[in-house]
């Protein structure tokens, strides 16, 4: 796996994303902190990601976990890697042999908490970071698991979650939720995206679950944008965007 690439390449790399920062930039809100960019190389080289690694970037996130796993064994391992794709049980083990993966931005069950938990190495410096994934469209075709509501409790499947986490998985800390918006919403920059707003009201709950159950936790991040929808994400007070085609342009079809 090659990490070679031409100055061409490597400037239309750092011209993208130089431009997503600068609408990340322009869509924070006022005395707010910005939230992080996490470019998304699905199905694009390695020597993309070393292009933009030597332009000073450290955050990156891959969909598919062989993908992830060939791609970390070749490049710096002082890159933060984010998983952003769905995570068989039977994968679990592979993705916490990672040692410099960042965060697991898709968990949904307690069980492949547990398997994580289980593989993780015991040589690994600090606990692997976990976004709970709520699917906040409803769509079938969406993993994650159901928002929350006003009246929700312990019991609810993300609270339990959640919980379970915190109290019997130590080498796993819990960051926060990710969401993936619905694409009608996400290519509707004139209102609210209900998304957004549903993993706000989500947020909002857990936390006053966590405080009733008298678990101290800081404040929970929202990994919420993608590259049709960032600039309202971040609006909207996203702590972690995810951009793909918008930096490394349009992907190839993935091999059967």
């Amino acid at each position: 796996m090659s990490l070679e690439y031409s100055a061409a390449r490597g400037a239309d790399l750092s011209d993208n994303i130089r431009s997503v920062e600068r609408e990340i930039a322009e869509a924070s809100p006022p005395s707010t902190s910005r939230p992080r960019l996490v470019p998304i190389s699905k199905l694009k080289p390695a020597s993309d990601i070393k292009a933009l690694y030597d332009a000073g970037y450290r955050h990156f996130g891959e969909n598919y976990i062989q993908e992830l796993a060939d791609k970390a064994e070749v490049l710096p391992r002082d890159i933060n890697w984010h998983f952003v794709g769905a995570l068989q049980s039977n994968k679990a083990k592979l993705l916490a042999s990672i040692p410099n993966l960042f965060v697991l931005e898709t968990l949904s069950s307690t069980k492949v908490a547990d398997l994580i938990q289980k593989s993780l190495s015991s040589d690994r410096v600090s606990p692997l970071n976990v976004y709970i994934q709520v699917n906040t469209s409803g769509e079938d075709a969406k993993s994650g698991l159901d928002p929350l509501s006003a009246s929700s409790d312990a019991t609810a499947t993300i609270a339990t979650l959640a919980l379970h986490v915190i109290r019997s998985c130590p080498g796993l800390n819990l960051l926060g939720l990710m969401t993936i918006g619905s694409w009608e919403a996400s290519h509707d920059p004139t209102k609210p995206n209900p998304d957004f707003t549903s993993l706000k009201e989500t947020r909002q709950h857990l936390q006053r679950i966590l405080k009733e159950e008298g678990v101290q936790h800081s404040d929970l991040e929202l990994s919420m944008g993608m590259s049709a929808d960032f600039v309202q994400a971040v609006k909207e007070g996203s702590s972690s965007v995810r951009v793909g085609t918008r930096i490394f342009g349009e992907r190839p079809k993935k091999n059967a």
